[in-house]
């Protein structure tokens, strides 16, 4: 492990065993720190009618007076059917299937914040900010063929993380070869800078980011914010 003062520029040294590779550096407040390649700097019916009764009938005439009785009826016509006047519920929106690498990103981070815990630190919030830093950087070295925190036109992670949005660039860790994120996160915690790095309980935020090609055939970034 090597301090490098912020005038100074911080040369990343690799370690590649069986096929593995590790990187990480910090810099607090832009200080270099290089240790098998970790980074760190300083988120109705009605009815009606009467009968009228005829008078007796008399020897000379007899009259009959018939009254009609009406009956009067109205009818109430029935109420039409009720019909809604809401329309059906929409169903729900389904969210997107998570592609292989958003998984195995999502597995990275949950097991970085596994260790954090174990180890009385506060987890580190999601930032997609950095996250687009970090793939972009594993992308571009699965891409090129290359394994360090420079990129091949000279940027830091400082650099990208800035690029991406992010002002406040803590530290990086890289790795490649590791297969599975298990495997990842396993080689970072045997690595003292790595693991400086992931229990850094300073540190707010954290972008995970993986790429398929290269020599290694797989590439890990994880870049971390104050």
């Amino acid at each position: 492990m090597f301090r490098v003062s912020r005038t100074k520029r911080a040369l990343p040294v690799v370690v590649a065993l069986a096929g593995l590779a590790l990187a990480g550096c910090d810099d607090p407040q832009e200080i270099g720190l290089v240790t098998a390649t970790a980074t760190t700097t300083v988120r109705t019916t009605s009815q009606t009618g009467t009968p009228v009764t005829s008078p007796s009938p008399s020897t000379s005439s007899s009259t009959t007076t018939t009254t009609t009785t009406t009956t009067s009826e109205t009818t109430t016509p029935p109420a039409p059917p009720t019909t809604s006047a809401e329309p059906p519920a929409e169903p729900a929106p389904v969210a997107p299937a998570k592609t292989e690498v958003e998984l195995a990103e999502a597995k990275v981070f949950n097991l970085t914040n596994a260790e954090r815990a174990a180890h009385g630190c506060p987890a580190l919030g999601i930032d997609e900010r950095l996250d687009k830093s970090a793939r972009g950087h594993s992308e571009d070295m699965a891409a090129h063929n290359y394994f360090s925190h420079i990129s091949q036109d000279g940027r830091t992670f400082a650099d990208r993380i800035k690029a991406a949005g992010y002002p406040s660039p803590g530290a990086e860790n890289i790795a490649a070869g590791q297969r599975t994120p298990e495997a990842v996160v396993k080689g970072w915690m045997e690595s003292p800078g790595h693991r400086a790095n992931i229990l850094n309980c300073k540190l707010k935020t954290l972008g995970v980011g993986m790429a398929r090609g290269g020599s290694y055939g797989i590439y890990w970034t994880q870049n971390f914010g104050w």
